[in-house]
């Protein structure tokens, strides 16, 4: 029989043995759409709708200006206000409220008299990341009120003198521009980058457990003892999860674009390329799992051993140059923070081969490396 025949017959065996198993459909096409859904919906940074606490005791036109400066905002809404302190540390401790805002008596008579006039701003500060975009928010209001009433204290200082040509000018006008991600949206950061979650789970966890299975029902010997070579063996239990992980990328590419709005302003032969370089290393990885593991529950676990931290380090949740930097030394040998930098580029910024040749490059290298590995030792497995 010609080498291509036989190969051809086995790939279409693997094809009707993955699409016969209902399990197996429900992994490869109901997965990747269900996780892009919940990280679509769930997974959200944007600071917005912030829980606001107010204690007012001067209640005069000065304390209401400063609040609706809060509300007026867009970021903070008034959840409830206090009629003493001594309920802040129920409403903070049951986690009701976000931010809380005290208002001395004394406010406005201190504005008014030139002093210095303190307010009390407690932030709950669970979640740090979002307590200090919090805070940031606060001095930036804060600031802008104190100046807004500084230039109307001097305006009608200036009216009651009759002092005439006085022109008030700003000096510095600042206009501020977002690239790429006007919005600042966080959906639109994390999103594509589900792209390598889906060609991670599918290709490791599909390539690993499925030879693990021949090995549990025993048909991985009668496929040795058959006329197939090992290269053969290798692309017939390779290539169909290559095949089905690129269907996937198309279906989250298109998802994520239509659905969730999220732009896409590079190429699409250039992103199909590189997911392509990044199948060859999470094939490989599935297959040296393989070689390892005595049984599919054993596979699965190694998949996740190999996946949760292959995540934490790829720069998906945290960025990498915020890491230490012997963690950092571990993000060059991972090929997802590789990928998720080209995916991020592709969609945001559309960037193309020029800017991302080195990350290709890597990609390509360490794919190459962990598939001669493999090869190697799943070689060595059936002699």
């Amino acid at each position: 029989m010609h080498p291509l025949a036989s190969l051809e017959a086995f790939l279409i065996k693997e094809f009707k043995q993955m699409f016969r198993d209902p399990r197996m459909r429900l992994v490869i096409f109901a997965a990747p759409v269900i996780m892009l859904l919940i990280l679509g919906y769930a997974v959200n940074t944007d600071v917005k709708d912030v829980k606001m606490t107010v204690f007012d005791e001067d209640r005069t036109r000065l304390s209401r200006e400063l609040l609706e400066k809060f509300t007026g905002s867009g970021y903070f809404f008034v959840f409830n206000s206090l009629h003493s302190q001594s309920e802040l540390d129920k409403v903070m401790n049951r986690g009701d409220a976000e931010v809380y805002i005290h208002i001395g008596k004394d406010f406005s008579k201190k504005i008014k008299a030139g002093k210095n006039s303190i307010i009390q701003i407690i932030v709950d500060g669970t979640d740090s990341s979002r307590a200090a975009v919090i805070v940031s928010y606060v001095d930036q209001i804060t600031t802008l009120y104190s100046l807004d009433y500084l230039n109307k204290r001097v305006r009608l200082f200036i009216l009651n003198r009759g002092i005439k040509g006085v022109k008030f000018r700003q000096n510095i006008e600042m206009k501020q521009r977002v690239f790429f991600n006007p919005d600042l949206s966080s959906r639109n950061f994390f999103l594509p980058v589900v792209l390598g979650l889906v060609v991670s789970l599918i290709t490791i966890v599909l390539t690993s457990m499925s030879i693990v299975k021949e090995r549990e029902t025993g048909t991985i010997d009668q496929l040795i003892v058959s006329p197939i070579r090992p290269f053969e063996l290798i692309a017939g239990k390779t290539v169909p999860f290559i095949i089905v992980s690129f269907f996937d990328v198309i279906i989250v590419t298109l998802i994520t674009i239509f659905w969730f709005n999220v732009p896409f302003k590079g190429d699409f032969f250039f992103l199909f390329f590189a997911c392509l370089l990044y199948i060859i290393s999470t094939v490989s990885i599935g297959l040296y799992i393989s070689t390892i593991s005595k049984s599919q529950q054993e596979a699965l676990l190694s998949t996740f051993l190999y996946f949760i931290p292959s995540l934490l380090f790829s720069g998906f949740i945290f960025p990498i140059y915020a890491m230490p930097q012997e963690i950092q030394l571990i993000t060059y040998i991972n090929p997802m923070a590789y990928f998720v930098r080209i995916i991020r580029g592709v969609f945001l910024r559309g960037t193309s081969f020029i800017e991302l040749w080195k990350e290709m490059l890597m990609l390509l290298f360490i794919g190459g490396i962990l598939f001669y590995l493999s090869t190697g030792r799943f070689r060595r497995r059936l002699e």
